[in-house]
This record gives C-alpha cells, structure tokens and sequence, in this order.
C-alpha cells in the first residue's frame, strides 16, 4: 500500500470512518515490530510494545488533528514505551537473601546520593552551549518532539539531533563515575530529575 494511500486511510479514520483502521493496522504492524525488535530481543515483548502503541494511536484519536507527521507521532510512541520497559526492567530488582555471594559481584562505585547525582547532573547542564541546554531540557524535562523544537526555533531536525547528540555526550563525560544503568535512566527519562 502507498503512503498516499494509507494517509487517506487515517485522514477517513479521524473522520469517523472505524473500518480504516484496519488498514493503518496492517500498514503499521510490520514496520513497528520490526523497529522495536531492533531494541527488544523478546518478541512477546516487542509485540506487546506494537500493541500499546498502536492503543494508545487508538485512545488519543482527538489529539491526532493536530499531528502533522503521522509516521513520527506513533513511532515516537513506539521509542517511548521501549524506553518505559528498559527503564523497567533496569529497575527490578530481586531479593539478595536469595542470591550466593557470588552471584552479587563487587561494587566498583563509591557510595553515592541523590543529591551528589543532582549537583553534578547541574553541573553538566552548566556546561552545555545555551542552544544544547535548551534542546536537552525542552526533549527530556519538558517531552518536546525534535520537530517541534526544531519549528519553535527556526532550525532542522538535523540540527536539533546535532545538539541533543553533543548535550548527551558532554552529560555523559560529566557522570562516568556513576553507574552506567543509572546514567541510561538519567538521560532516558524525561522525569526523573524533575523530583531531585
């Protein structure tokens, strides 16, 4: 099916027309579970990620007027519920009374605290260009599409990637004494230092 054609499909399916749904369906199934078993080796869980977000194309039909790319929007959908089950399964834990000392290994990290992670994760922001700052904190804090930052401040998408690309890599730079699962959770969520 061409694009064309499947953009005529869900122009009839915001217009009341139920039935077009299948077609973007069978349109975007394939392309979604291909995407996301590039991230997800499950394929149960890389099925279930399709579905959710295709559910939630389903449940948020009233906002999607306002969506100019569609293919952007449920992909997005798509990296965000991946990100929510890495984040998950980064953060399950099992009880250690049941594990020999072995199989809990060594700490290689001094002991650290929320507020030390906060301090240098400022320190980090203080160290971006003023453009870095302002497409990290608007694409992690504030949910921001990398297109609608780009619209808002004149400038491409690529330009956009350019400058979240080089915001991770000085952040990252900035917090290699931590522990790599706790920077992935870090510059993954664009939540979590909203608490600190």
């Amino acid at each position: 099916m061409a694009k064309r054609e499947i953009d005529r499909y869900i122009q009839l399916w915001l217009a009341g027309d139920e039935p077009a749904f299948k077609k973007i369906l069978d349109f975007y199934y394939r392309r979604l579970l291909a995407a996301s078993l590039k991230t997800i080796s499950n394929r149960e869980d890389a099925e279930e990620l399709v579905m959710n977000a295709l559910v939630k194309i389903w449940q948020h039909k009233h906002r999607l007027s306002e969506v100019q790319q569609f293919d952007d929007y449920l992909f997005g959908i798509l990296r965000r519920e991946t990100a929510a089950l890495t984040r998950k399964q980064v953060l399950e834990t099992e009880n250690i009374d049941a594990l020999s000392l072995n199989e809990l290994g060594s700490a290689d990290h001094p002991e650290f605290t929320i507020k030390e992670i906060q301090s240098l994760y400022q320190s980090a922001l203080q160290k971006l260009t003023p453009k870095q700052k302002v497409i990290f904190l608007s694409i992690r804090e504030h949910e921001m599409s990398r297109r609608e930052i780009a619209e808002k401040n004149g400038m491409s998408i690529h330009t956009v990637n350019n400058h979240m690309n080089a915001a991770l890599k000085v952040i990252r730079r900035e917090m290699t004494e931590y522990p790599d699962a706790l920077i992935s959770i870090l510059l993954a969520s664009p939540f979590t230092l909203s608490f600190l």
